[in-house]
C-alpha cells in the first residue's frame, strides 16, 4: 500500500516538474519567437501594434520614420534569440531594401530586444535605432528618386523624332486658389488645351488640396504652344512650370508610331515586375511603350537620415541608369511632308513609303481623319485593283506574259452575280487586249475571266511572294494583309480583283510595291535590330517576274492616262490604282501604289470616289516632295 502511494507521489512530482519546465522554458521561448516574428513582419509592412511593445507610441513612431519612403518597404528577417546580460532576449534583424530588381539592395542589421511581460508573453523595445543604425529620437528616413535620362527615338541620320524637350507643364495648382475657383478654371483650361473638360474637372476635384493637376505639356520652342501656355496662366490657379519632357517634334508628328510619355499607370506598375514604380514616366502607345524598357532606363534613389532641422545625411544610394536611344528607319522630312499632304484629307487616310533595297519604312503617316488610329500599319481594308499586281503575278506563273492577250468584256457574270468595270471604262480598251493594257486601264473583267486558270491557292502563293501575307515585324502591332485560302465561285472571283475577303493595310500594299521594285520579297523594317531575320515566302519572287510586274506598273503611267505621274521629276514612275467598294449604301476606298527608283509608296483614303481621284494626288505630291 505504501509502495503504491509512493509511486503515485513520484509520478505526480515528475509530471508537475515536467509541466513547470515546459511552462518556464519552452513556452516563453516560443512566445518570444512569435513576438519577434510579429515585430519583423510589422516593420516590413510599416504597420505595428503598440501592444507588442514595452511602451506605447511605436506604431506612430514607425509611421513618422517611414513617412518619406513612399511605397518602399523592406524585407525584415529575424535571427536566433539569445540571452542578454540584463535578462532580456535579443535577436539580430536583417534588413533588406530592394530599390530595383537586379541592383544592389540597402542591407544592414539592427538589434531587437525583448523583455518578459506577464506570464509567458514578451514585449519589444522600440527606438528609432531599431529601424536603421544611427537613427535618433527625431530622425526619419527619406527616399528621393533620382530620375534617369530617357532615351530618344531617332530616325534616319540620327534625327530626333521624340526626345527630351524644353517644355511647360500646364495645370492647376490647388494651393493657389479656392476649390470652387479651381473647378471653374479647370473647365476653361481644358477647353483651351483641347482636352476632355469633364474628365479634367473630375481629376481636379478628386485631387488633394495641395495637388498640382497637369492638363498638358507644351513645347517652349513652339511659338503656338508657348503662346498657349502664356494665355493659360491668366486663369485662377493655373501654373506653367518650366521643365524638360520627352516629346515628339510636334504634338501630332508620327504619333501612332511614336506614342507619348506620361506618368506610369497603375497597370504598368503592376505589370513591370518592379522595373516601373509609381511616379515614374512611362511610354503609352507606339514605340514609347513598346521599347519603354530600353528608353526609360532605371531611376535611382538616395536614402537620407533627416533630422528635426531637416538636415539630411546620406545613408545609401543607387545611381540611375540612363535610357538608351531607339533607332528607327523613319525619314523625318518625308514623314513631315506626308503628314502635311494628308492634313486636308477628311476621311481616315495614310501614306506609307518603303525603301525597297532594305525594306526600311521611311514614312507611315496618317491624316487627321484617322483620329489617332494607325491606319497605315493597322488598317484592314479591301485593296481593290491594287491587288491586281498579285493576280498578275499568279497569271505570269501560269504562263502569261505582259503581251499575252486577255479577254476584257463589258462586265462579267459569276454564278448569277454581275461584276462591272469601273464607271467610264473606255470602250476602246475592251475585247482581246494585251495584259499590259488590261492592267493599265484596270479592266476588272479581264482578271475575272482568268479565274479558271488562276486558283485561290495561286493567289495565296503570289501574295506571299510579294510580302503581303507575312507577319509584320515592326516591333509595334501591325498588319500587312490576308488572302483567304478557301474561296470559290463569286468569292474566288472577288479575290481576283482585291475584293471579297482579301484585306490589306497601306503598309501591306507598300510592301507589295517594294517587292516589285526590289526584285525580291521585301520585309518591312521599322526598328533595325541584331538578329532580325526577313520572312521567307513559300515561293520567292523571281527577278524575271519582278521585271514583268514593273513593266505592267509602268504601263499604268504610259498607257493608262495618268499624266500627273508622268511629269513627276526623277526616275520613271510605275503605279497601280485601286477603288474598293464596301458597305451599304456602297462607298469606296481610294488606293494607289507607286514605285520610283528606290522608293515604294502606298496612298489610301477610307472614303472617296476612286483611287485616281482621291489617292493619286497624294502620291504625286509625295513623290514631288521626295524629289525636292
Amino acid at each position: 500500500m505504501r509502495r503504491g502511494l509512493a509511486l503515485v507521489v513520484a509520478v505526480t512530482l515528475l509530471v508537475t516538474t515536467g509541466g513547470l519546465v515546459w511552462w518556464f522554458a519552452y513556452l516563453p521561448g516560443a512566445r518570444a519567437r512569435e513576438r519577434a516574428d510579429s515585430v519583423a513582419a510589422g516593420l516590413a509592412s510599416g504597420t505595428l501594434q503598440d501592444a507588442w511593445f514595452t511602451a506605447p507610441g511605436a506604431a506612430a513612431e514607425l509611421t513618422r520614420i517611414y513617412s518619406g519612403m513612399g511605397a518602399l518597404r523592406p524585407q525584415v528577417t529575424v535571427g536566433e534569440l539569445t540571452s542578454q546580460a540584463d535578462g532580456a532576449l535579443g535577436a539580430d534583424l536583417t534588413w533588406r531594401w530592394e530599390i530595383h530588381a537586379g541592383k544592389d539592395p540597402w542591407e544592414y542589421t539592427t538589434l531587437l530586444r525583448l523583455h518578459r511581460a506577464d506570464g509567458p508573453d514578451w514585449a519589444a523595445e522600440f527606438t528609432p535605432a531599431l529601424v536603421a543604425p544611427g537613427l535618433e529620437t527625431t530622425d526619419r528616413l527619406r527616399a528621393t528618386r533620382l530620375s534617369a535620362v530617357r532615351g530618344a527615338i531617332l530616325g534616319e541620320g540620327g534625327e530626333i523624332l521624340a526626345g527630351n524637350t524644353s517644355a511647360y507643364r500646364v495645370g492647376i495648382d490647388k494651393t493657389l486658389t479656392t476649390p470652387e475657383s479651381a473647378l471653374a478654371s479647370a473647365r476653361t483650361l481644358a477647353d483651351l488645351m483641347g482636352i476632355d473638360a469633364d474628365r479634367y474637372v473630375a481629376r481636379v476635384e478628386g485631387a488633394g488640396s495641395k495637388a498640382f493637376v497637369e492638363a498638358r505639356v507644351l513645347r517652349r520652342g513652339d511659338p503656338a504652344e508657348s503662346e498657349l501656355a502664356l494665355r493659360a496662366v491668366d486663369f485662377a490657379g493655373v501654373r506653367a512650370i518650366t521643365t524638360t519632357f520627352p516629346l515628339g517634334r510636334t504634338s501630332s508628328f508620327a504619333r501612332p508610331l511614336l506614342g507619348v510619355v506620361g506618368e506610369a499607370t497603375a497597370e504598368q506598375v503592376d505589370a513591370s515586375a518592379g522595373t516601373i514604380r509609381a511616379g515614374d514616366l512611362a511610354g503609352r502607345g507606339g514605340l514609347q511603350e513598346a521599347r519603354n524598357h530600353v528608353l526609360a532606363g532605371l531611376s535611382g534613389f538616395v536614402i537620407d537620415r533627416v533630422d528635426a532641422d531637416n538636415r539630411a545625411t546620406e545613408l545609401f544610394s543607387v545611381e540611375p541608369l540612363n535610357g538608351t536611344d531607339v533607332v528607327t528607319t523613319v525619314d523625318a522630312d518625308l514623314q513631315q511632308a506626308a503628314e502635311s499632304i494628308l492634313a486636308g484629307v477628311g476621311p481616315a487616310s495614310a501614306l506609307v513609303a518603303i525603301r525597297p533595297s532594305d525594306g526600311a519604312i521611311l514614312t507611315a503617316a496618317v491624316g487627321p481623319g484617322s483620329q489617332g488610329f494607325s491606319t497605315s500599319t493597322l488598317g484592314q481594308y479591301a485593296p481593290g485593283s491594287t491587288f491586281k499586281v498579285v493576280t498578275s503575278l499568279a497569271m505570269l506563273r501560269g504562263g502569261a506574259t505582259a503581251d499575252s492577250l486577255v479577254h476584257c468584256t463589258d462586265g462579267a457574270v459569276v454564278d448569277g452575280y454581275r461584276f462591272d468595270n469601273w464607271q467610264g471604262y473606255p470602250r476602246t480598251a475592251l475585247g482581246d487586249v494585251p495584259l499590259h493594257t488590261a492592267f493599265a486601264y484596270s479592266c476588272n473583267s479581264a482578271f475575272l475571266n482568268a479565274r479558271d486558270t488562276v486558283s485561290q491557292a495561286d493567289l495565296v502563293t503570289a501574295a506571299g511572294s510579294l510580302g503581303l501575307t507575312a507577319r509584320a515585324q515592326i516591333v509595334l502591332p501591325g498588319f500587312l494583309g490576308s488572302v483567304p485560302e478557301d474561296a470559290s465561285g463569286t468569292a474566288h472571283a472577288a479575290s481576283m480583283i482585291g475584293q471579297g475577303q482579301v484585306l490589306a493595310s497601306p503598309l501591306g500594299m507598300a510592301t507589295v510595291a517594294a517587292s516589285v521594285a526590289a526584285g525580291h520579297t521585301v520585309t518591312p523594317v521599322l526598328v533595325p535590330e541584331p538578329g532580325q531575320q526577313p520572312g521567307t515566302p513559300a515561293v520567292p519572287l523571281a527577278t524575271d517576274e519582278a521585271d514583268a510586274l514593273r513593266s505592267l506598273m509602268r504601263a499604268v503611267v504610259t498607257e493608262g492616262g495618268h499624266a500627273a505621274l508622268a511629269t513627276v521629276p526623277g526616275d520613271a514612275v510605275g503605279a497601280k490604282t485601286g477603288t474598293a467598294s464596301y458597305g451599304s449604301p456602297v462607298r469606296y476606298h481610294g488606293w494607289m501604289i507607286a514605285i520610283q527608283g528606290d522608293l515604294a509608296v502606298a496612298a489610301f483614303t477610307e472614303d472617296g470616289s476612286s483611287g485616281t481621284t482621291n489617292a493619286e494626288p497624294l502620291v504625286v505630291a509625295f513623290l514631288e516632295a521626295a524629289n525636292g
